[in-house]
């Protein structure tokens, strides 16, 4: 009987969701989109939780776990997909990156440069997702609004299946 009473507020912490280690903490997690307007990020995940795709910053998942405490050596692994709409082409990433330091767990995001760097913010204000917010400790660069699928066509258009060569493979 008395394994019993173990194993139920076990399952309903498993079932609510909640990271019980003291150590870390749950937050929300949003992709912003940097890239130009015929790029777009898909299938982004942090640390394996999975954010779908990136954009301004207007949907976000629930939760990845993030410490409690920032620490210097604190580092991210962010995998995500490229579509390159206007020139038919699809690449993967994955880099471990530096958790820009935050005095509290907040909302994390996951920015997509134009440079091709991720950063990584902890913060319960947003970059602002109609123009740039002044407080948001993370990066103000243009989150451009775009719509590279209605701009460019379907790919199943103007690009060959993904089972033959990309754009970028005819050319080596």
């Amino acid at each position: 009987m008395k394994k019993k009473w173990l194993v139920l507020p076990s399952l309903c912490l498993l079932l609510m969701g909640c990271d019980t280690r003291e150590d870390n903490v749950s937050a929300g997690l949003t992709g912003i989109d940097h890239l130009p307007d015929h790029m777009s990020v898909q299938n982004f995940s942090l640390n394996g939780t999975s954010g779908f795709q990136a954009g301004k910053g207007g949907r976000e998942v629930c939760c990845v776990s993030l410490p409690r405490k920032w620490q210097p050596d604190l580092t991210a692994v962010v995998r995500w997909n490229v579509t390159n709409w206007r020139d038919c082409g699809w690449e993967r990433f994955e880099r471990r990156v530096p958790v820009e330091r935050y005095d509290k767990v907040g909302h994390a995001w996951v920015h997509f440069m134009a440079d091709g760097s991720v950063r990584v913010v902890s913060s319960d204000i947003g970059p602002g997702i109609y123009g740039p917010n002044a407080d948001y400790p993370g990066p103000h660069d243009l989150i451009p609004q775009k719509h590279p699928w209605k701009v460019y066509g379907p790919q199943s258009t103007h690009c060959p299946p993904q089972d033959q060569p990309t754009v970028m493979e005819r050319l080596q």
